[in-house]
C-alpha cells in the first residue's frame, strides 16, 4: 500500500478515528526530550499541546509568565500532572522562538490588524471595511 493510499484511508475516517491513530502512530515514532509534549495536525492548528490533552503549550507559558504559580495554573488544568507543565515549560525553552511568535500573533493589535478590525471605547468589535 503507498503513502498515498493510507492517506486517503485516513481521511475517510472520523476525527475521533484520526486522533486515535496519530496517538497510536505517534508512540510508535522516536521519543524527544519532551514526552509529555505532541502536535497533532487537526487540534489546536497543530500547534504545540499538552499529550492526551488540548492544552497548548503557549497558554501554560503565558501564565507562567505573568507570574501565576504553578499550583495555580494547575488549579485551572487539574487534568494537567506537575510533570507535564514542566515539560510544556522545557519545551518553551527548547522552542523559544517559535512559541513567542505564536504568541505575538494572538496580541489584540496583530488579531485587529489580520482581521482588519477596530474596537470602540465601549469595547465592540466592528469590521474596518465591508467586503
Amino acid at each position: 500500500m503507498t503513502l498515498q493510499e493510507l492517506t486517503e484511508q485516513a481521511r475517510q475516517l472520523s476525527p475521533q478515528e484520526r486522533y486515535a491513530l496519530m496517538t497510536d502512530l505517534q508512540q510508535t515514532l522516536p521519543s524527544d526530550s519532551h514526552p509529555h509534549i505532541t502536535q497533532i495536525p487537526d487540534i489546536c492548528g497543530g500547534r504545540p499541546i499538552v499529550q492526551g490533552s488540548r492544552v497548548p503549550v503557549k497558554v501554560l507559558v503565558n501564565y507562567y509568565r505573568m507570574g501565576y504559580q504553578v499550583a495555580e495554573i494547575l488549579e485551572g488544568y487539574p487534568q494537567l500532572s506537575m510533570a507535564q507543565f514542566y515539560d510544556a515549560l522545557s519545551y518553551y525553552y527548547d522552542h523559544q522562538a517559535e512559541i513567542d511568535a505564536d504568541l505575538e500573533t494572538d496580541k489584540l493589535d496583530n488579531l485587529l490588524q489580520t482581521f482588519d478590525l477596530s474596537v470602540s471605547e465601549d469595547g465592540v468589535l466592528t469590521p474596518n471595511s465591508t467586503t
